[in-house]
């Protein structure tokens, strides 16, 4: 009798494998950001190493160091953009385990390998195949927030996930920082790049590509993660690349919430990657003139995107629980959006009169607004995916995404040496009011029923 109830017991409570495995993508993604980051945070110190400038501090002025640091991120933008394309389809094809450990590998390698580069040509080179082993986490990110999750929980576990994108950054202008100052530029990349070959190994010998086949799942979170799903979502199968990419465009480009959808994520591309990559110059720039000292305030501004992101994801699962999915996540997108938009304008006359810390709070708050959207329109992308497709769906937005942010490298570095820091900066308000655009005009009730009527008949095909 005490046998049986001890049982029951065992049956009613669930494992919680479903956590651990966007807890181990938010790592991944916090070394692919860390990377990032420090790559910008200590420009003006491999500028001056390589004779890009005079001196450390002379980085940024009059332009001295902009166009060759803005032609290798263009670069490394390209590649990373590019590559989500194939790289979605792949992941659909070898499945969560094999890809995301292989391509977590190619680009920590590189990251390493950026220590060892002393010019131009071989910055541009190193830096143009570490993005392309990048390109894919994203699209891991979708699959197994589709897969692994709950559909109460999905944007909680995608958004958890991408959390690392911010703290990646204050890992690096903390921890990066603080080595860069001890051993000098290349060695915060040696030490990024060699534990990501290590977590490399890890998720390939626990992670699972379904929670069928994870040993650690029990029936009861089994039943739990398939609850609410239908017989496709349940069993998704591996697809073809060329039949997912029929269905993937077929989605994308023929109904209005695709369309939406794709604007959406074009234009979040633009005000991300001015974040991501411009903040550091614009600080470094206009107010402060040390490596250490911009660090320091990126950081600040940074923080307010890990409470962004990580808010996101359980305040647009509870939105759904109170409202439809559609108003539920226009709620989710545009009110942050808009408090945004007041925000960077509002930066734009504390940069120009040259006040530093109300101009580091409201780009701060503004950072904070951004993240905050993600949970309600990225998983759009999720939800649109034709069965055994997240991959190769997600991989087409998000490599949409990247590549209006590799023209955004280009645009920015223009327009901080012709109109200066502060002005390039705030002008990705205008990408902000054609992301409100995009979701008022094209998602709403209407369209969103058709696309889900389309995704489903494709499922079935």
């Amino acid at each position: 009798m005490e046998e049986t109830k001890r049982e029951n017991v065992n049956v009613q409570k669930k494992s919680n494998v479903r956590w651990i495995i966007p807890i181990m993508l938010f790592i991944a993604i916090m070394f692919n950001y860390a990377d990032r980051e420090i790559w910008t945070i200590t420009a003006p110190a491999y500028a001056f190493a390589f004779g890009w400038t005079k001196s450390i501090s002379s980085y940024g002025v009059a332009g001295a160091g902009i166009s060759e640091y803005s032609l290798i991120l263009f670069g490394w933008s390209l590649a990373y953009a590019l590559f989500n394309f194939p790289g979605g389809s792949i992941v659909d094809k070898l499945g969560l385990r094999k890809s995301m450990a292989t391509f977590y590998a190619i680009w920590s390698v590189f990251t390493v390998l950026t220590a060892a580069t002393f010019n131009f040509i071989s910055m541009l080179i190193v830096r143009l195949f570490m993005g392309a082993g990048e390109g894919p986490v994203w699209p891991v990110n979708a699959k197994s927030a589709k897969t692994w999750t709950n559909r109460y929980d999905e944007s909680k576990a995608y958004t958890w996930a991408g959390a690392g994108q911010a703290v990646g950054p204050v890992v690096a202008a903390t921890i990066g920082v603080a080595i860069y100052a001890l051993f000098g530029w290349p060695a915060p990349f040696i030490f990024f790049g060699a534990l990501g070959i290590v977590f490399a190994l890890i998720w390939y010998f626990y992670v699972r590509d379904t929670p069928a086949e994870h040993k650690g799942v029990n029936q009861a979170e089994l039943d739990y993660i398939n609850e609410g799903k239908n017989q496709e979502q349940v069993n998704e199968k591996k697809v073809g690349p060329k039949d997912a990419w029929r269905k993937t465009l077929r989605m994308v480009f023929t109904t209005q919430a695709g369309i939406g959808t794709l604007l959406i994520f074009l234009s979040f591309g633009y005000i991300l990657y001015t974040f991501l990559y411009w903040l550091p110059t614009l600080l470094f720039s206009t107010f402060v003139h040390s490596v250490t000292t911009s660090g320091i305030y990126t950081a600040a501004v940074d923080t307010a995107l890990i409470a962004g992101f990580l808010g996101s994801g359980p305040l647009n699962d509870g939105l759904l629980k109170k409202f439809s999915k559609v108003n539920a996540r226009r709620i989710g997108s545009l009110l942050p959006m808009s408090i945004m938009i007041v925000m960077i304008g509002l930066s734009y006359f504390t940069g120009t009169a040259h006040l530093l810390v109300p101009t580091v709070l409201l780009l701060a708050a503004g950072a904070g607004m951004m993240n905050l959207t993600v949970g309600s329109w990225a998983v759009n992308a999720i939800d649109l995916s034709p069965s055994g497709t997240a991959g190769t769906v997600y991989g087409f937005y998000n490599g949409m995404l990247n590549l209006v942010g590799a023209f955004n490298s280009i645009i920015e570095g223009v327009l901080f040496i012709k109109y200066g820091a502060v002005v390039g900066f705030t002008s990705s308000i205008i990408f902000m009011a054609v992301f409100i655009g995009g979701y008022v005009g094209l998602i709403r009730k209407k369209t969103w029923k058709k696309a889900m009527d389309l995704r489903d008949k494709l499922s079935a095909e």
